[in-house]
């Protein structure tokens, strides 16, 4: 028996920047039927500030004056050029972050990677996105100075939400070269620009989707230009047959042997190659494991996102301490799966499974289920005894599925 993964509610009553949240007033299932992984969306708002909850100017300004000589997540890029931030300066972290500030001067722009693991506010969006999606989430910052453009033409090799901040840029979308591009085929910058198909401002407090293979390009207009790039990179339908195909190529020997010596030489061992292969194929639906592959599968997107545990070493200092009436909750922002067969419950959170015995099944499943809401060891409901209890919840907690209320 499976239990869909869920998510808790954000800590301290804070709103997650969910998906709706996020295409307002765009109708979720409108999005999902008509643009993911089809087309562009472009969604305009007369509110500046619609996504100053996520980030502001200011605080980038403050992020980036801080950052000392801990540049390793920086770029500067100007016109499709790339330059290292090891090559800025005169080789000192000292002067380095000046060199930034000297390319952005002269056009440049500054490209922040992976801000999600130096906001708060991008961690949350991250978390609650890649939940929503099931897919990993990363969001770069991108602070271009008026007039100037970072990038020439080209397309990502997954999907983009840009998302602006500050200022405003004017993007030209091109027709696209291909679809759904894989991360083994990038854009191919020796080819000629494609057609133009669209042009448009995207002005702070708007957002623009971009399905994967869009071939697209921004300019900033008159003042600088700051905006999010949320990254959406998904477990694709290829990535469960190919899971199905390696449990396959590791149950059955036949997969795993080698080719025949000699077949680049003869061609009756390329003959009978061939008809190997076709009876391999052949029995592919009878032999692969699809439901095991999907369910490996769904536990893998659980894990997909960084885990949640701040505040998890203050809570191992205090294991001892809970008693049948400490109070827990279940840790925010948590993302969880439950399954449980005839002899063990499989929890899986964090990228991880915790094990334990079946019959505590109903137990694990109220604690998992509460919402977010504070329980007691005394107060769970079931066959377990107290000191069971009291077992069953100090281990939750040493797991960091649980946390005190």
């Amino acid at each position: 028996m499976s239990e869909s993964m869920r998510v808790a509610d954000v800590a301290n009553g804070a709103e997650p920047f969910e998906l709706a949240r996020l295409l307002h007033p765009v109708d979720l299932a409108d999005f999902r039927q008509e643009y993911w992984e089809r087309k562009p969306l472009l969604v305009q708002r007369e509110d500046r500030d619609y996504y100053a909850e996520l980030m502001t100017l200011a605080e980038y300004d403050r992020m980036l004056s801080l950052a000392g000589g801990n540049l390793e997540h920086l770029r500067v890029v100007q016109d499709g050029k790339e330059t290292p931030v090891s090559e800025l300066g005169s080789g000192s972290s000292e002067t380095a972050l000046e060199s930034v500030y000297a390319r952005y001067r002269d056009g440049a722009t500054i490209v922040m990677n992976s801000i999600q693991a130096r906001f708060a506010s991008m961690n949350r969006l991250t978390r609650s996105l890649g939940s929503e999606i099931g897919a990993r989430i990363q969001v770069n910052s991108y602070l271009t100075p008026a007039t100037s453009r970072g990038f020439a033409p080209h397309y990502d090799t997954h999907d983009v939400f840009i998302v602006q901040v500050y200022g405003s840029k004017r993007w030209q979308l091109f027709e696209s070269p291909l679809a759904l591009p894989l991360r083994s085929q990038p854009f191919d910058r020796s080819q000629a620009e494609p057609a133009l198909a669209q042009e448009f401002e995207l002005r702070a407090g708007d957002v623009l989707y971009l399905p994967r293979g869009t071939v697209h390009a921004g300019t900033a207009t008159g003042e600088a230009s700051l905006h999010l790039t949320v990254g959406v990179h998904p477990i694709l339908w290829a990535n469960v047959l190919a899971e199905a195909m390696q449990q396959l190529v590791e149950t059955d020997v036949r997969y795993r042997a080698g080719l025949p010596m000699g077949f680049t030489n003869s061609a009756e061992i390329q003959r009978r190659l061939r008809e190997t292969v076709a009876e391999l194929a052949a029995e592919l639906p009878s032999k692969l494991a699809l439901d095991d592959a999907v369910a490996r599968t769904i536990t893998r997107g659980v894990a997909i996102n960084a885990p949640v545990l701040q505040g998890h070493l203050l809570d191992l200092e205090r294991v001892d301490e809970v008693s049948l009436e400490t109070k827990l909750r279940r840790r925010p922002d948590l993302q969880w799966r439950l399954t449980v067969d005839e002899e063990t419950v499989h929890l899986s959170f964090h990228g991880k499974t915790v094990r334990l015995p079946a019959h505590v099944a109903d137990e694990v499943r109220y604690a998992a289920h509460e919402s977010g809401a504070p329980l007691t060891a005394a107060a769970i409901p079931g066959e377990l005894d107290e000191p069971g209890r009291l077992v069953l919840v100090r281990k939750l907690l040493s797991e960091g599925f649980l946390t005190f209320a």
